[in-house]
């Protein structure tokens, strides 16, 4: 890592370094919304159960969790390039067990290494735009956020593209992944890009310590937050399909109105930033996500059904963004655990209530099952008014 940054107060430069990082998170961020829609269909060809299902959806966030869980060492021992360039190879290797595998013993694994490589990505581009940008590199964060959001929502439409329209969908996994691959690849080999010598002295200055209670309090309500998303992106297909009786490649496709909503909250949001508190935003998404699941539980018609998950969305757009803010807050000068703990709540939200949905449909239905999100948003309210007095009393 470059000791100065390399920009000044002043002016914000995306050069070509910038614009690769920003490109492998959205495949990542593909990959992760690629999932839901993509094991439905493998559930037709190899007939899983709802339980089989959800062992899918959370087997690449188990990938995502071993990385947070005993990862540090292997980030400090690359460099940050070499790391992004690993993440978006493996990633590639993944797909392709996903994309070939005929049983559970190959899909299983291919997206346990699609979330574990990925998690890579996650865990350094950060570092990268710190390096790249200076000043300005939470401006690159947030863009990249954003276009991810962006990407990410073509992912259940190329899925439902491709699996009605052609013999099969996996193509919608396999060029975003292979490219991944490549570019991975050309960096790796590239000697335009650092591959040693980048310690990262902040890291490991360090102060040491514990994070502070009130850190863990914003940690579960990050892990629900993301509970809450991926509940919908993953379920939200086959509750249409169940409730209003659309048909899988049309209800697949329907599931990206969820992640419209998404894109245009967090476009909403980050100029909303500068004028409200953080808290106030978190209300704001609360309601609206609620008011959007209520109205997509309890229709009985496409039309507003499609309206519910397009609000949910917007709902959820902003909550990660403002919780992860007030985690790092919060946690002072432990900047690395605070995050390593922020991906390892991805990762646990998305390994186990997804699971735990599909284990509940299989015993009641899924439109029984749906309302661990309702359970979910009462929870995410406690949790953020605890924090929220917790900060006050300070």
């Amino acid at each position: 890592m470059m000791n100065e940054p390399k920009q000044d107060q002043n002016t914000i430069r995306r050069g070509k370094k910038v614009w690769l990082a920003y490109l492998l998170l959205t495949f990542f961020a593909y990959c992760l919304n690629v999932v839901g829609p993509s094991v439905n269909y493998l559930s037709d060809e190899l007939g899983f159960s709802y339980t089989e299902i959800g062992l899918h959806t959370s087997a690449l966030a188990l990938g995502m969790v071993m990385v947070g869980l005993f990862g540090k060492k292997l980030l400090r021992s690359l460099a940050d390039w070499q790391a992004l360039a690993i993440g978006g190879i493996g990633m590639g290797l993944g797909s392709l067990l996903l994309v070939l595998g005929k049983s559970s013993a190959l899909t299983l694994p291919g997206l346990f290494f699609m979330g574990a490589f990925g998690a890579l990505i996650l865990a350094v581009y950060p570092l990268i735009l710190q390096a790249e940008m200076g000043a300005h590199s939470t401006v690159g964060v947030s863009e990249a956020n954003t276009l991810a959001s962006i990407f990410s929502t073509l992912a259940p439409i190329a899925v439902g593209f491709f699996g009605g329209m052609l013999i099969t969908w996996r193509p919608a996994v396999y060029l975003v992944t292979g490219l991944s691959s490549l570019i991975g690849l050309w960096v790796l080999l590239s000697p335009e890009f650092p591959k040693k010598g980048e310690a990262h002295d902040e890291e490991q200055q360090e102060e040491q310590g514990r994070l502070p209670a009130i850190y863990w309090i914003f940690w579960a309500a990050l892990v629900i937050s993301v509970s809450i998303e991926f509940c919908l992106i993953y379920w939200g297909a086959e509750y249409l399909q169940a409730r209003v009786s659309i048909p899988k490649d049309s209800a697949t496709k329907l599931v990206s109105l969820f992640l419209a909503g998404m894109v245009i909250g967090r476009f909403a949001g980050a100029r909303l930033m500068t004028r409200v508190s953080r808290f106030q935003i978190l209300g704001a998404s609360i309601l609206t996500g609620i008011l959007g699941f209520s109205i997509f539980w309890l229709s009985h018609t496409q039309t507003l059904s499609v309206i519910g998950l397009f609000l949910a969305g917007l709902g959820v757009a902003n909550l990660y963004a403002s919780i992860i803010t007030l985690l790092y807050e919060v946690a002072g000068s432990l900047k690395a655990a605070a995050g390593s703990g922020s991906i390892l709540a991805s990762g646990v939200a998305i390994l186990s209530l997804p699971f735990l949905l599909g284990l509940v449909a299989d015993l009641t239905g899924i439109r029984q099952a749906l309302l661990l999100v309702a359970l979910l948003y009462v929870l995410l309210i406690l949790t953020i008014s605890v924090g929220k007095r917790r900060i006050q009393s300070n």
